[in-house]
């Protein structure tokens, strides 16, 4: 006779993690800065700590302004929401905090991994892949590709920032992306091009806008990064108005509560923009549990 095997099936989560304490601040800091999708060199050991030692204390002063990221609350009532819908257990992992990948995978063994980026980078989805190989996980995965290109999924966004912004026709719509270093595009870095795609589709929805544009955030160094940077680009929209709608996350983080809602409000203001304004992400929304939901399924969950 032969004995049944059964499959432990989970849907993850993946995203970078986030900051609720200082202490947590400096442990993402290091764990970035190690990661060798960021930093291939092997300079990182020594920048890695370097970093987290010497900037959690400052950076996290800034982060007091929002109380701390408010990713992993929205995310656990993303995971709880699709729970309620789907029949498959659904987990999180972060990459750069915990819980680890690792760490909440096991007693599972198969696995459908859902980045939340809608566009793929070595930086987010493949370096979570590549704790995977590292451990050696010897069970079954399914990876959800990117969305980026999704009729629905874009047309979620366009009812989104049509419900949130009033006159459309008296603003000016940026993009945002989160930047990548041009060193790591140069080495086949497909998200640029994603990026770019996407903004194309949501121009065809999304006509009332005086004008739509991109750029892209959170460069740091020295080296050159993608363009346009948006330190450059809000300048240019003097005694206009502006609509930012950050396009590289699903979730709300301190990118989009601390940097483009107060501290590039703040240039803005210094730039004469007579009005500014930052839609907030997909997060755990109904229309995003129903598109999430239907996208799950066709991966058997």
């Amino acid at each position: 006779m032969t004995q049944a095997i059964f499959m432990s099936k989970a849907v993850v989560l993946l995203n970078m993690g986030a900051a609720r304490s200082a202490g947590e601040l400096r442990q993402f800091l290091f764990n970035m800065f190690l990661d060798t999708r960021i930093i291939a060199s092997p300079i990182r050991y020594f920048l890695a700590p370097f970093i987290a030692q010497t900037r959690y204390k400052k950076v996290w002063q800034k982060y007091e302004w929002i109380g701390g990221s408010r990713l992993y609350q929205i995310t656990e009532n993303l995971a709880d929401k699709l729970q309620d819908q789907l029949e498959t257990d659904v987990i999180y992992a972060m990459r750069y905090t915990k819980p680890n990948l690792q760490e909440v995978i096991q007693g599972y063994d198969d696995l459908i991994l859902l980045p939340l980026y809608p566009q793929y980078s070595t930086t987010t989805v493949q370096s979570s892949l590549d704790v995977l190989k590292k451990i050696k996980f010897k069970g079954q995965i399914s990876i959800v590709k990117p969305f980026y290109d999704s009729e629905s999924f874009n047309r979620l966004i366009a009812e989104k920032i049509k419900n949130e912004i009033a006159n459309l026709q008296d603003k000016h719509l940026i993009f945002t992306a989160h930047g990548l270093p041009q060193k790591i595009v140069d080495q086949g870095d497909p998200y640029p091009h994603q990026i770019e795609a996407q903004v194309s589709l949501l121009k065809n929805i999304l006509p009332s806008f005086k004008s739509v544009s991109l750029a892209y955030q959170s460069r740091f160094g020295n080296q050159p990064w993608l363009q346009p940077y948006l330190d450059d680009i809000l300048p240019q929209f003097k005694n206009k108005n502006v609509v930012i709608y950050p396009l590289s996350f699903m979730i709300d983080n301190s990118e989009t509560d601390l940097e483009l809602q107060i501290e590039y409000a703040e240039k803005a203001k210094r730039y004469g923009i007579n009005q500014y304004e930052v839609v907030a992400c997909p997060n755990d929304a109904p229309q995003t549990l129903d598109f999430l939901v239907n996208l799950l399924k066709t991966y058997g969950a």
